[in-house]
């Protein structure tokens, strides 16, 4: 966050969190919110003040109905500070009201117009489909960055509002230590379950079986979940480098390709390895297998 500060300088940086799902399923944050505050709590808005090196965190206010079904969650208060390091977490009913004050200053106001990259998601996917979307005359949908900018300068007009993806992109090429060591542990969990897959593989096994492997590692090792869908591919599957559908049997003479990788801590790895579904390697497989290698 000090480095957004720095980038900023005077002005104001906002960024909203992802919505829950309208499923039961886990909860993924958004990765640049994320990145910035460590808070996986649904509808969380953060705000980065350059000027006064300042940074407030907005949080939903307590819902007892909930917390009785899916347990406590973090809150506004003292306890969500402490949790967090942010130090004023403030409900998100305030929002509004605070923002408008700081905008009537005339800072410029920083936020993101490329839509959120969420699970197994990447940036160039999230921009597609918000513009199919948009674009569908049966749909029409525009993305939350532009509802949520819209919304920003109608709160003061004439506001000036500035794209904060290319900070945040500059800032997110260099990994920290901290970072290098969990794409590290991506990197294991995803070999440590090849390597299983590897063993267990034999005619007359299912695609999606081999898939099944990936998935326990990866909740073994309490990943978020897959980072992207299995690609088991055997036989003439493999020529296909996106292959998904994990539906075809292994067959003796079969190469099997397997890419799969966990997202772990919003990180993730891509380990990719072919090999021969009965386990063994003739000499020309395994020349081809050991060139990729090197």
């Amino acid at each position: 966050r000090a480095s957004v500060m720095d980038a900023i300088s005077d002005g104001v940086a906002i960024l909203q969190g992802a919505t829950e799902y309208p499923a039961y399923v886990r909860f993924r944050q958004s990765n640049h919110f994320f990145y910035l505050t460590g808070v996986e709590v649904p509808r969380a808005l953060v705000v980065v003040d350059g000027r006064a090196r300042r940074t407030t965190l907005y949080l939903p206010s307590r819902n007892e109905r909930a917390e009785r079904s899916e347990g406590p969650v973090l809150t506004p208060g003292g306890e969500a500070e402490r949790l967090t390091g942010i130090l004023t977490v403030r409900s998100r009913e305030a929002f509004a009201d605070d923002l408008a004050s700081v905008l009537e200053e005339g800072r410029i106001v920083f936020t993101p117009f490329r839509p959120e990259t969420l699970a197994a998601g990447t940036p160039s996917h999230a921009v597609a489909h918000a513009s199919a979307s948009e674009e569908d005359p049966w749909d029409g949908r525009r993305s939350r960055e532009k509802i949520f900018i819209e919304r920003l300068g109608s709160l003061v007009p004439g506001v000036d509002i500035r794209n904060l993806d290319p900070i945040l992109d500059r800032l997110r090429v260099i990994k920290s230590a901290r970072e290098i060591a969990v794409i590290r542990e991506a990197t294991r969990i995803s070999g440590t379950a090849i390597l299983d897959v590897m063993r267990s593989a034999k005619p007359g096994m299912y695609e999606y079986e081999l898939a099944a492997i990936g998935d326990f590692y990866f909740r073994r090792y309490n990943a978020n979940g897959p980072a992207y869908f299995a690609l088991v591919a055997t036989g003439e599957n493999a020529h296909y480098p996106h292959y998904h559908a994990s539906q075809s049997m292994l067959q003796p003479q079969d190469l099997v390709l397997y890419d799969y990788a966990p997202d772990y801590q919003y990180y993730s790895s891509d380990v990719t390895r072919m090999f021969p579904a009965d386990g063994r390697f003739d000499g020309d497989e395994r020349e081809r297998y050991t060139v990729y290698l090197r």
